[in-house]
């Protein structure tokens, strides 16, 4: 017996170029540290737990909601540690029922808030701001790197707090 997903993922094969690079560009917004590996400490860098069910009643600690999280990515070993290649299966899994190249892509810039994209693929998820010059001219500007930000209050960007 197979599952679905294997079965879809057996006939279309792996991650042709465009998505892999996609899938690439979120793993290293998780992987804080920048050492080729997501481990705990990368995702308490990305999430906040606070408002999870479990946490909020008692019933889990911020760690083991985490740990739970990381889990999803976790598709070879339960080991607390994401490596590229359990995130790429993860992610060949998903992409097996996604017809489009386009919609893969939107799909992960919008989830890792990744800035770009052309057309119908640009990312729409990015906090944007609208930022006061020096002259008075505004602009609507995205907060770069926003995922994981907390407290937007604390950043001033121009004559506006973010």
């Amino acid at each position: 017996k197979i599952s679905f997903d294997e079965f879809l993922r057996a006939v279309r094969g792996n991650l042709n170029a465009r998505r892999l690079e996609m899938v690439n560009m979120a793993y290293a917004v998780l992987d804080k540290s920048g050492d080729g590996l997501v481990t705990i400490e990368d995702i308490m860098m990305a999430y906040d737990p606070t408002y999870h069910p479990d946490f909020a009643s008692g019933r889990k600690t911020k760690e083991e909601v985490l740990r739970e999280f990381m889990t999803v990515w976790e598709t070879h070993r339960k080991d607390g540690i994401v490596t590229h290649e359990e995130f790429e299966d993860y992610y060949k899994d998903i992409s097996a029922s996604i017809d489009s190249d386009d919609y893969f892509e939107l799909m992960i810039r919008n989830a890792w808030h990744i800035a770009g994209g052309e057309g119908v693929c640009e990312n729409t998820t990015i906090k944007r701001v609208l930022k006061t010059n020096a002259d008075g001219s505004q602009e609507v500007v995205m907060v770069e790197n926003d995922l994981g930000k907390r407290d937007f209050g604390k950043q001033s960007y121009g004559k506006i707090d973010i």
